[in-house]
């Protein structure tokens, strides 16, 4: 991304004509209003009922009530860094600036206050939306036609950069192309369109990786007719297209808190890389096509979908914030996989073989955990984490992690000496040998955990790590061998 701006030189020769600032899109890479919107369907869903009706008021009003009902973190907002820099170049030099937003006045001022660039801030009020036309009236009324420069980032500036004096264009190059023909172009911070990988990466397709789970009990129940694969194929598909929108949902529920975390502030919503509107309308796409597509084409995976959806839409709004409890629930998605890839291949599931995914994940989902709290453990001390724990919770949570690996190691033994199991191996008594192959792995897991190295989910981790390839081979060739009549 290259960004073109005046010198300071130039700048200090300007000193006396009025630089007007944009905010949305412009000083920061997101839409107050969509951020409002995001807060207040976190807090207070049932608000956005009234949402039709603040509209038919005007979007002036609707800005007016949203900024009542939301107080936003602005410290929190991506910030574009390019634009700011200029600014303080700009202020450095003696320059008057003046931020002019189409977002609330009230919310244009916290901005103004937090980030001390501005000497005059002016929004909307509940009777005056000041962006297009509008905007460029009232500019003109303040600092007189052509007694301004304006920084602006989309088409609705046009009008203003008609009746600026110089014009700075945030955007891409066919945006400074129209803006040149509204008035002088004096300076151009450019950015990239989105690419597909953005995209990709707000579905987190990486995550599909966890929908495998689906495939485990056709595959240890040894079935090889084509059907069962083709269902849990089918449920594996629906599956990720069904979480892919709701990863989004909660992507968009904790924005706020994403933003001050050490990784996460690296998502596309998060970093101001994709509109808020472009993950809601994700999400609406996502989550609810593939439950009518699941409805019309296997009935027992629309089920399976609209639990696992129900189930996720109250974690993210509440159960996130519940100490232990959240965690349950995180490693129980795993074992409700497995569970789901049994129900719509009608393959029966040992309840031994339930307990080990039980043990097992909840150790994963305990690491994750206690990675998070050391990895942010500024973030969760000043409560801005969005779970309950403090950071002394990782002993703890270290404790139950553990006991959990060695919980599903016992249950793991217990599984290899059931009937199920020696009605499908030859030799099933080999299949012992797994036992010290899960140990050991888990094991590692927390060990890294605890020495700060576990910077990832520990499934994604797994895909990354040579260590556990290897181990999944031996475990691999541990199967084989146990189901082989050696003489």
């Amino acid at each position: 991304m290259s960004t073109t701006y005046p010198t300071n030189e130039a700048a200090v020769a300007r000193a006396s004509v009025p630089l007007c600032v944009d905010l949305d899109g412009s000083l920061i890479r997101t839409d107050i209003l969509w951020e409002q919107l995001a807060v207040l369907l976190k807090r207070k869903p049932w608000s956005l009922l009234l949402i039709v009706v603040w509209m038919l008021r005007g979007r002036s009003y609707l800005k007016h009530r949203l900024a009542s009902q939301v107080s936003l973190r602005v410290e929190t907002l991506p910030y574009r860094e390019d634009v700011t820099e200029f600014l303080r170049a700009a202020r450095a030099a003696g320059r008057r600036i003046a931020l002019v937003t189409a977002s609330n006045e009230a919310v244009a001022r916290d901005v103004a206050a937090h980030s001390g660039l501005f000497d005059e801030v002016y929004g909307s009020t509940a009777e005056l939306n000041l962006k297009g036309a509008r905007k460029a009236e009232f500019l003109c009324q303040k600092f007189g036609e052509h007694g301004f420069e304006y920084l602006g980032d989309s088409e609705a500036d046009l009008p203003v950069w008609r009746a600026a004096k110089g014009a700075y264009v945030v955007g891409p190059r066919n945006l400074v192309l129209k803006a040149q023909r509204a008035g002088s172009v004096l300076g151009h911070f450019e950015s990239s369109s989105v690419s597909i990988a953005t995209y990709l990466r707000s579905l987190r397709i990486h995550h599909w990786s966890k929908n495998l789970l689906v495939f485990l009990p056709v595959l240890l129940a040894h079935r090889i007719a084509w059907r069962p694969w083709q269902e849990v194929a089918l449920g594996f598909l629906l599956f990720g297209t069904c979480a892919s929108g709701m990863y989004i949902l909660n992507d968009l529920l904790d924005l706020h808190s994403d933003r001050q975390h050490p990784y996460k502030k690296k998502r596309p919503f998060a970093a101001g890389e994709l509109p808020l509107w472009v993950g809601i309308l994700e999400a609406l796409v996502l989550v609810p096509g593939s439950l009518i597509l699941s409805a019309v084409v296997a009935p027992k995976l629309a089920l399976v979908l609209l639990a696992y959806s129900a189930m996720t839409i109250l974690y993210s709004w509440q159960i996130k914030k519940v100490v232990l409890l959240d965690t349950f629930l995180l490693s129980g998605f795993y074992t409700f996989r497995i569970w789901a890839g049994g129900l719509v291949s009608d393959t029966p599931l040992s309840g031994w073989f339930m307990g080990f995914s039980v043990f097992f994940f909840l150790s994963l989902a305990m690491a994750k955990r206690s990675s998070e709290l050391m990895h942010a453990s500024q973030l969760v001390e000043e409560g801005h984490s969005g779970r309950g724990y403090h950071v002394g919770d990782r002993d703890i949570l270290a404790m139950i992690g553990i006991a959990s690996c060695f919980a599903a190691a016992v249950v793991l033994v217990l599984y290899t000496q059931s009937p199920e199991i020696h009605a499908l191996y030859l030799a099933p008594q080999r299949l012992i040998l797994l036992c010290p192959i899960v140990v050991y792995w888990l094991s590692r897991v927390w060990l890294m955990a605890s020495r700060g190295e576990l910077k990832a989910d520990p499934v994604q981790f797994a895909l990354r790590d040579r260590t556990s390839w290897i181990l999944a081979a031996v475990a691999v060739c541990v199967l084989l061998l146990s189901n082989l009549q050696i003489r």
